[in-house]
């Protein structure tokens, strides 16, 4: 870890303050996921969508908590979804793999921005086909404020205008996409692309052109796949948000590194 985010003579506390996080964060994605699709309130607790008893803080405890209900409510016994303890467990992995790897605190707040929104939306794009705009909003309104301290922070606000007009041109590419195939690509996928081109432009136009080439690589890659499998048809829907966010993902890892090479 030598020369990461996360200094070394810090690294066993940091590494067990993250995960903590994580797995927090984790809990609440849970809580967006199964809440914000149907507009409910996110400030009240949680009770079990069969029995509809609530739920105590104990028995709310990420990934142990299931583990010692062994998979089913304390109340009713139906069982509990693998998805719960999965999100959160995905959650925790996206927490610490940026302290492990990068360099930039840049290039960690945004990846933690994405994971805070984007690992919800993953998850309601593939269940629902939607990707609301209570996440997509926030997710833009943060990335554009993390970059707004960074140029504070640095002194320096030449990286704004490309962050705007990666976000301008992704949405501009999404837009004609999503008219162009008639309903292929919903506006969900539109206004994602707002966070992602403003995130990726920050970097440069070739953390754009990543992002977007591996989102649609892997699109393309998963539908024939599904299709070859007889698990999908030329007219099968398929959410494309969990590309979009995949791709960002793999430009901020893969690509975002070279702007702070040569500044």
């Amino acid at each position: 870890m030598a020369g990461t985010v996360l200094d070394s003579s810090l690294a066993p506390f940091g590494l067990i303050l993250v995960l903590l996080f994580g797995l927090t964060f984790g809990s609440f994605a849970n809580v967006l996921i199964s809440r914000v699709p149907d507009k409910e309130s996110l400030w009240t607790r949680s009770n079990c969508p069969h029995c509809d008893r609530e739920i105590r803080w104990t028995e709310n405890i990420p990934v142990l908590s299931y583990i010692l209900l062994k998979a089913r409510c304390a109340g009713c016994k139906a069982k509990i979804s693998f998805i719960y303890p999965a999100v959160e467990i995905a959650m925790t992995a996206l927490f610490i793999l940026p302290f492990l790897i990068f360099h930039s605190w840049h290039q960690t707040i945004l990846w933690l921005i994405f994971s805070l929104f984007g690992l919800p939306l993953v998850v309601i794009d593939l269940k629902l086909h939607r990707l609301p705009d209570t996440l997509t909003a926030p997710l833009f309104i943060s990335a554009f404020i993390a970059i707004i301290l960074f140029s504070i922070q640095e002194g320096n606000f030449s990286r704004i205008l490309p962050s705007l007009i990666g976000c301008v041109s992704l949405v501009a590419f999404y837009f004609a996409v999503a008219l162009i195939s008639k309903g292929g690509m919903g506006m969900g996928d539109v206004k994602l692309s707002a966070a992602i081109g403003l995130a990726s432009g920050y970097f440069g136009v070739s953390a754009v052109l990543v992002s977007s080439f591996a989102a649609f690589f892997l699109g393309s890659f998963v539908g024939i796949l599904l299709m070859v499998v007889g698990k999908a048809g030329r007219k099968t829907a398929i959410p494309f948000g969990p590309f979009m966010i995949i791709g960002q993902f793999i430009s901020i890892a893969t690509i975002a590194h070279t702007y702070f090479n040569f500044g």
